[in-house]
């Protein structure tokens, strides 16, 4: 099956590496991301397993429909069993309400929407400042843009050989995504 799916992937003639550029346009058409400022992630710079430096573009997803669609079922039961959480917290006061005087009430309130499923972050790494060479993203777990992120992030033509698991990762997320059927 796996050789089908090569075969598949190679008549779609997509590029091995995408542009920053064409990334921007499929993000912000498809998924109505909203560009902001990649100094809104400064907190990565203290991660040490993060290269802020190559942090190129970023970007909200908060399309309620667009965000409903992206999640799967069991995806949208755990953003579900959160809120719940949240609430509960709320309501026995381990949680605080973020207040607006808070001096990162905008931190605490995005927090909160990304655990409850309203907001995604997704910011583009690159280390030529040119292709994706890598991606983070903040928000509830979403398989779907998880893959379409690390088909934008591409392939190296020297991994496209039958059989090698990078190609296969690859194709898996190729279908996930949903640039092939199986």
């Amino acid at each position: 099956m796996k050789n089908n799916l090569f075969q598949k992937y190679q008549q779609l003639n997509m590029p091995h590496k995408f542009l920053i550029t064409e990334v921007d346009m499929i993000l912000k058409k498809k998924y109505k991301a909203v560009e902001v400022p990649v100094t809104e992630f400064i907190e990565f710079k203290k991660d040490p397993f993060v290269d802020y430096s190559t942090f190129v573009k970023s970007y909200f997803i908060q399309d309620e429909e667009i965000l409903n669609s992206l999640y799967s079922e069991k995806e949208k039961a755990d953003i579900d069993r959160m809120k719940k959480c949240i609430q509960e917290m709320t309501t026995t006061g381990e949680l605080l309400v973020p207040q607006p005087s808070d001096e990162d009430y905008d931190l605490q309130v995005r927090y909160i929407n990304f655990s409850e499923g309203r907001l995604i972050a997704v910011i583009l790494e690159s280390v030529d400042k040119q292709y994706v060479s890598g991606f983070q993203t903040q928000g509830a777990r979403c398989e779907k843009l998880y893959h379409e992120l690390k088909v934008f992030k591409g392939i190296s033509p020297t991994d496209c050989v039958e059989g090698n698991p990078v190609l296969n990762e690859y194709l898996e997320s190729l279908v996930k995504a949903g640039y092939l059927q199986v």
